[in-house]
């Protein structure tokens, strides 16, 4: 090994401040399956996908959701502090965001009468940070994104905050109005009544 490449090592290892990579699974992956057609049974969809994770009533009937992600965050940071020089740190991250969606309505007869499906991978963001002195900043954020599965809080409802326990039929995850995507944001529609 030469001698920059010693130094280089060293280098290195003196000035990584920290390094982490999260990988978040929620939800089983539907890959591979077709909406439902037309016509077919709640008995048959439900054998097919399992349990929905998002469920509705409609004037008409139900509407039903399943999703799964696949969200990975990477960051890494490197500061001078090893080397008696703590003034600078610099930080990186980004973010990777891969999912499918499946929404499959229902008449009150409980047939199928329409499904769509939809699949992404995308960035999820990312940033980076020059801080002189200390460093305290995420430069990556996927919290809104890992909230637990929707079935999780059923039941739980008469347990929360009186503002959100009155307006808990009206939410799009727990009510008859609807359902929404993970990582939309809280101060749109119904949601907004539960803000302080």
């Amino acid at each position: 090994m030469t001698d920059f490449r010693k130094a280089l090592a060293v280098f290195s290892l003196l000035t990584l401040a920290g390094c982490t990579r999260w990988n978040y699974q929620l939800g089983s992956p539907l890959a591979g399956t077709a909406p439902p057609a037309q016509g077919q049974s709640m008995a048959e969809v439900l054998t097919a996908l399992g349990p929905p994770l998002r469920l509705s009533s409609t004037p008409t009937g139900y509407v039903m959701g399943w999703e799964a992600w696949r969200i990975q965050e990477n960051s890494v940071g490197f500061s001078l502090g090893a080397m008696g020089a703590d003034f600078l740190s610099v930080d990186w991250g980004d973010a990777r965001i891969a999912g499918q969606f499946m929404v499959v309505s229902f008449d009150a007869e409980r047939q199928v009468t329409g499904a769509a499906y939809a699949e992404w991978d995308n960035d999820g963001g990312g940033g980076t940070a020059v801080q002189p002195f200390v460093g305290l900043a995420d430069v990556v954020e996927v919290e809104d994104l890992l909230d637990p599965l929707p079935q999780t809080w059923w039941g739980g409802t008469l347990l929360q905050r009186l503002p959100e326990a009155l307006n808990a039929q009206a939410r799009p995850d727990m009510g008859s109005t609807g359902i929404q995507q993970r990582g939309t944001p809280n101060g749109i529609g119904q949601q907004s009544l539960e803000l302080d």
